[in-house]
């Protein structure tokens, strides 16, 4: 999902939790679209009428898009007429709010999970709460977005899990590498300080060594070099 944001969550965690597969089923998995409709549910319409000035198609008392028709019927024969308490009186407004959502489901249709990102959740649910807003049964739908959610939210988590434990082994190694380095260091320090401990003792050895020479014949500096052999 690569670096996307957290959405916010609104519920059904146990669908967060399946595997990969299973979450692409739950997206792709609305049965009624996978239906055969018998040809006497939709009546294709040639001309205009007042909702669509292009050829429309009839499905229940509705007209719709040909691309929408069969969506549309398998909403209704999973949900009923969700239109039926609709706000919007008019075709005019109603149809595009009823094909508004029949896109949404489509999307959810031909999107890979891998692929779903917040801009198109931002956007289906625009969609719904504009549908909710007339009174358009799509309860059923929200509640499919807000399990998508979580799914995402979980596929963010998971990656940023993977990021931090690559972040935690890569710490770990150049940690060990220090550490190899600091023992190496350790070790040299040891081996300066011997010698350091040897070179000190030598010239205090010396040191006493001039000193008492030093102190016997230091006389020879002042005299004649024959004082006395004569």
């Amino acid at each position: 999902m690569g670096n996307d944001h957290l959405v916010s969550p609104c519920g059904h965690e146990d669908w967060c939790s399946g595997s990969p597969s299973q979450q692409q089923s739950l997206i792709m998995d609305v049965p009624f679209l996978k239906k055969v409709y018998p040809s006497d549910d939709i009546t294709h319409m040639g001309g205009s009428n007042c909702a669509n000035d292009t050829k429309t198609v009839k499905v229940g008392s509705y007209f719709v898009n040909p691309s929408l028709s069969m969506t549309l019927q398998a909403i209704i024969n999973k949900h009923g007429d969700i239109a039926k308490d609709c706000q919007l009186e008019s075709d005019y407004m109603r149809t595009p709010v009823l094909e508004g959502i029949c896109k949404v489901v489509q999307d959810l249709q031909n999107i890979q999970f891998s692929e779903l990102k917040q801009h198109h959740l931002k956007s289906f649910y625009s969609a719904v709460k504009d549908a909710e807003r007339v009174n358009l049964n799509v309860k059923w739908l929200h509640q499919r977005l807000d399990e998508l959610v979580q799914a995402v939210n979980s596929m963010n988590l998971k990656d940023s899990k993977r990021k931090s434990m690559q972040r935690v082994e890569s710490i770990k190694k150049a940690l060990e590498l220090k550490k190899v380095e600091m023992e190496e260091i350790q070790s040299k320090i040891q081996e300066l300080e011997g010698q350091l401990a040897s070179e000190t003792l030598e010239e205090e050895i010396l040191n006493i060594t001039v000193t008492d020479i030093t102190s016997k014949y230091e006389f020879l500096e002042h005299k004649c070099l024959t004082d006395g052999l004569l």
